[in-house]
């Protein structure tokens, strides 16, 4: 039977948060291009007339039209709010008037060159952070930017025109856009418009075709801003399907997955599935399906690695949790769009199979509606189905079987005294009772144990004739199998929902946990009190300690000086912190890197800016559980922004007191 899928807390938890973020503030339309010429301001200038047709306020508050006379005739019609004058070093200089525009409050404002650096003394560095503000004050932006001037993009620019690109503006504004309309045009007609003097004077353009403006930087630099369009139009289908409670595929891309357990053979698995990826070009993603039962350490570890190996070669963690591995994979399938599971051949007898109405690969191949499963056999061997159950928990114990017969016995000895008295068709139910009782607290091994032995017990010693197991009437038999099956259906469902209520009261710990994390941070005051109060919070709720190092403020290094736990600064430690920072890549204790180290340091990456390493002082050799690691990974990606923030702050207060 295909499983019903509900709604991850986590996600419900995230989506409203953010919902209520953007209800506050205004909307951003970003016009995006591969390079200078495209026509990106022309775009948005004629968006703008049909937007004031439409009957909107709609404003410039800055657009720099570089001559071009088809340009500066559609800034006819449009408010224009005056520049303000910026004196710096005995020249005068425009700038645009930011107070200005949020006194005015119009509907909508046009900015052009969101890139741009303001000039020393002004509120803000860079104009994305005046077009921040303005949208923190409800007002939307129409604004324009260049693949080039991406953070995450202007090392590969480098690699590919030799250029430096010294104005970048930080991914995260691409990632909050609310929309993003694609520019384009082809290499050969933006050539041509060159040619032309439509983009630089001619002398300007000459130089520009024999540089920049090649036409295979061009075709690179067009490829950029493509994939880009569609990495975010793939996001955009992602919020729109979860908005939407659409919990099939869509196959618009290719999107693979992998099923990861603790055996040996996954390895073989995540490399299969990253050559994959590899030759079609798609991103992948490596989930792990956690039963809520107890894993065995030797299993830790090795799961630990095995994602820890995807992680490395480039893949997506998902973690789940769920009672069953089938409808586990499949939600996070369809959380992610994915258009391809792979999964290993598993190895189970046919009574088995029989017993469970088909073997893994069977349920989810009919489970996964227009997903394609990939069975792969590696190395000629089969995959065990135990890496994923049996063999990855500890399941019921010798000590839960016994149990479960001694209850049943006991249960008997009780009524067998007033079996006249009752009927034995009214302790027939009782025994339905007992079965029920016994699976609120033990596995559903021992429950089935106790379904076939309380028949044999109700059969011997209270269907007549009594002490055989014989029945001599027909309905005594179908009393008998009745409840036989009733038992063990009972049972099994019982120990389902047990199963689903600790699932959902750990999905409410973990939600309780980050809530209480995220709180903390926005109260905090200053960088030094953010780091304070989460290192004392991690060691309230999950008994580890965190040092934190922030890269310089004019530098490419990171500084020495810690924050949080400043005892567990040490020589030794900041260089294995340094790598980290050096690398963008965890090291430390319980990974792959350095591990003799007394911490693990986990670079603060967002939207692929490096500000600073956090160092993780587990109080345990044994490696905490892969979801703990999880939630921890997420407070401190949340960390992350909120240092951000504070950065920013500091930064502001900075440039208003040497104003």
């Amino acid at each position: 039977m295909e499983e019903e899928y509900r709604p991850d807390p986590d996600e419900l938890l995230k989506k409203i948060q953010l919902d209520e973020e953007k209800k506050l503030k205004g909307k951003l339309k970003i016009f995006f291009g591969m390079c200078a010429g495209v026509g990106k301001t022309y775009s948005m200038l004629e968006f703008a007339h049909q937007t004031k047709k439409d009957g909107f306020n709609i404003v410039i508050g800055y657009i720099e039209t570089h001559g071009r006379a088809e340009t500066m005739k559609l800034l006819e019609g449009l408010e224009i709010i005056p520049r303000k004058k910026v004196s710096y070093k005995d020249v005068m200089l425009e700038e645009m008037d930011l107070d200005a525009i949020l006194i005015q409050k119009p509907k909508i404002v046009l900015v052009d060159e969101l890139a741009h650096t303001n000039v020393p003394g002004s509120r803000h560095l860079k104009r994305y952070q005046d077009v921040l503000e303005i949208l923190d004050n409800g007002i939307d932006v129409y604004t324009t930017v260049n693949v080039q001037h991406l953070e995450s993009r202007a090392g590969t620019v480098l690699e590919i025109t030799g250029v430096r690109i010294n104005e970048t503006v930080p991914d995260s504004i691409i990632d909050n856009a609310n929309e993003i309309e694609l520019i384009d045009i082809s290499p050969d007609d933006l050539l041509k418009r060159l040619a032309e003097g439509k983009v630089y004077v001619p002398e300007k353009a000459a130089n520009a075709v024999n540089n920049f403006f090649r036409k295979g930087n061009l075709h690179a630099l067009r490829e950029l801003s493509l994939r880009l369009t569609a990495e975010r139009v793939d996001m955009d289908l992602l919020d729109y399907m979860h908005a939407k409670k659409i919990i099939t595929t869509w196959k618009t891309s290719e999107k693979l997955m992998v099923a990861v357990g603790p055996g040996p053979y996954s390895q073989n698995l995540i490399r299969w599935t990253r050559r994959m990826a590899y030759n079609l070009d798609a991103p992948w993603i490596a989930v792990s399906i956690d039963l809520d039962k107890k894993i065995s350490e030797k299993n830790r570890k090795a799961l630990s690695a095995n994602l820890e190996l995807a992680k490395e070669l480039g893949a997506k963690i998902v973690h789940v949790i769920d009672f069953n591995v089938v409808s586990g994979l499949l939600r996070a399938a369809n959380d992610n769009n994915v258009s391809q599971i792979v999964i290993g051949k598993t190895k189970e007898s046919l009574l088995a199979n029989f017993l469970k109405g088909g073997s893994l690969v069977d349920k989810l191949i009919k489970n996964s509606n227009n997903i394609d499963v990939y069975v792969v056999n590696t190395e000629k061997e089969f995959i065990d189905k135990k890496q994923f159950t049996r063999n990855s928990y500890t399941t019921s114990s010798l000590k839960e079987y016994i149990t479960s017969i001694i209850i049943i016995s006991l249960f008997s000895i009780v009524c067998f005294p007033i079996r006249e008295i009752i009927g034995y068709q009214t302790i027939g139910l009782f025994f339905l009772l007992a079965i029920a009782s016994i699976s609120l607290f033990l596995g559903r091994g021992p429950v089935i144990l106790s379904a076939f032995f309380s028949t044999l017990i109700w059969d011997y010693f209270f269907i007549p004739p009594l002490f055989e197991l014989a029945i001599h009437k027909f309905h005594d038999y179908i009393s008998l199998f009745s409840n036989l099956i009733i038992g063990i259906i009972l049972g099994t469902l019982i120990n389902r929902i047990r199963k689903n209520q600790h699932i959902l009261k750990k999905s409410q710990e973990n939600i309780s946990t980050t809530f209480y994390f995220l709180e903390l941070m926005n109260n905090a005051s200053s960088i030094k009190d953010v780091i304070s109060k989460t290192n004392n919070a991690f060691k309230k709720y999950f008994d580890i300690e965190m040092v934190v190092y922030l890269k310089e403020k004019k530098g490419i290094h990171l500084h020495n000086r810690p924050f949080g736990n400043t005892s567990l600064y040490s020589e030794k430690e900041f260089a294995v912190a340094s790598w980290a920072f050096d690398n963008k890549k965890n090291a430390g204790k319980f990974t792959n890197t350095l591990p003799s180290s007394g911490l693990k340091f986990i670079p603060l990456i967002a939207s692929g800016n490096i500000i600073g390493v956090a160092g993780i002082k587990f109080n345990t050799d044994n490696k905490p559980e892969q979801d703990k690691l999880t939630l921890i990974n997420s407070i401190v990606n949340q960390l992350t922004y909120t240092l951000i923030r504070e950065i920013n702050i500091d930064l502001v207060k900075h440039i208003a007191t040497t104003r």
